[in-house]
């Protein structure tokens, strides 16, 4: 609904009969609220006891239909505020629980990165510790026997020296 800001006048036709309204609402408005009594009373002019009716008793339940029509969809607009309220709340509380598994995704990232780099150095320290290993192994002791160069060889046509 367009709200004016200063009070206008608008003439509308119900059931025939022409009426200045005055308000703050918009001529387009007015137009159409004017269009919404003019239907329900075509509505009700279709059914034959709600023409035997007086006239002012014609009005009445035009107009109690009316307000039941808006009591009704008041109640719809405020289930729907309800259902909007918690499903805002549902969002909020998916949204505060996706941050958190977020954070807590990032910590565990953290950690197996942390996990990684121990890894690697530990790596590092086997291979220093196998090259040290190796290293030690391969030389060759000073206690350890070495063959006596003094002992006999075999000449290359097989005789002893």
């Amino acid at each position: 609904m367009v709200r004016n800001k200063d009070k206008s006048e608008t003439v509308v036709t119900i059931a025939g009969k022409s009426y200045t309204l005055m308000g703050y609402e918009s001529d387009e408005y007015m137009q159409r609220v004017a269009s919404f009594v003019n239907s329900k009373l075509e509505e009700y002019r279709k059914v034959d006891s709600y023409r035997r009716l007086p006239a002012d008793t014609q009005n009445v339940l035009v107009l109690l239909n009316i307000a039941d029509e808006f009591f009704k969809t008041r109640e719809q607009v405020d289930q729907l505020n309800e259902d909007l309220e918690r499903r805002d709340k549902d969002l909020y509380d998916v949204k505060h629980n996706l941050v958190t598994e977020m954070s807590k995704n990032e910590a565990l990232e953290e950690t197996m990165k942390e996990m990684r780099d121990e890894i690697n150095e530990k790596e590092k320290r086997i291979v220093q510790l196998e090259t040290e290993l190796s290293h030690s192994q391969g030389a060759k002791p000073a206690h350890q026997h070495q063959p006596n160069q003094h002992q006999s060889s075999q000449h290359p046509n097989g005789r002893r020296n």
